[in-house]
């Protein structure tokens, strides 16, 4: 009897996939249940965040090492706007929407500095205090912006060219880029989202000119073998 190594294989992906998923909605359970608690304007404590959210404090530890990082993650989920709030992907210049989306999220990191270092905190503790099959997924906000940003360009950009300039676009927004400009080199905070801002810009531009280039090469190179077989012909 042969064994189906397709469905086999298939499974243990299929597990993972359902436990990242699970491991969001509990960030999500926590975040939400952050929120409402803080609608009273009162800071809320631990165990009444993880009693809202229903999970155990146990569990609600291992995401945020504090109820005052939970709380600085939570209003900065609620203060990233929309994509198309500012800006029309497929529609306005996708540099510029870049450089927009750059600037954007950057500006909200750097509002609340302290906030910023401590959900980084936060996250690195997670990755540090949990074994790798246990940890819970970053919130990849960033990818709000960049996943539009990138798809508007589907026509333009080849699948792999796309796959660089989502990465290339998210090392320039976040927690991380801004924790560089400002704690490694010592940018101001206007160099910050300036300098944000123009690296996102440059590299949409970069990946539509190798785009544009591309074609240019196959004609020349065509034209070039072309040339040969005549000039072996004679």
């Amino acid at each position: 009897m042969k064994t189906n190594t397709s469905s086999r294989n298939a499974c243990p992906a299929s597990a993972g996939e359902g436990r990242t998923n699970q491991r969001r909605r509990t960030r999500r359970a926590l975040i939400d249940a952050a929120l409402a608690l803080c609608e009273g304007g009162r800071r809320p404590s631990f165990p009444e965040v993880a009693e809202r959210a229903m999970v155990s404090r146990a569990t609600a530890y291992r995401y945020y090492s504090s109820v005052e990082d939970l709380i600085s993650d939570a209003m900065f989920e609620r203060a990233v706007p929309p994509l198309e709030s500012f800006c029309r992907p497929g529609h306005d210049d996708p540099a510029e929407v870049a450089t927009r989306a750059a600037r954007t999220m950057n500006k909200l990191l750097l509002d609340d500095e302290v906030g910023l270092h401590a959900v980084e905190r936060s996250f690195m503790s997670a990755w540090l205090d949990n074994p790798p099959e246990s940890r819970p997924p970053r919130p990849a906000r960033r990818m709000q912006y960049v996943d539009p940003i990138v798809e508007a360009l589907k026509n333009e950009l080849t699948p792999a060219a796309r796959r660089r300039l989502a990465h290339a676009l998210a090392m320039l927004m976040g927690t991380e880029a801004m924790l560089s400009l400002r704690d490694v080199v010592g940018a101001s905070i206007d160099e910050a989202l300036a300098a944000s801002g123009w690296a996102a810009q440059a590299v949409v531009r970069q990946a539509l000119a190798e785009a544009s280039e591309r074609p240019r090469k196959r004609k020349a190179r065509s034209a070039k073998s072309d040339g040969s077989r005549l000039g072996s012909g004679q």
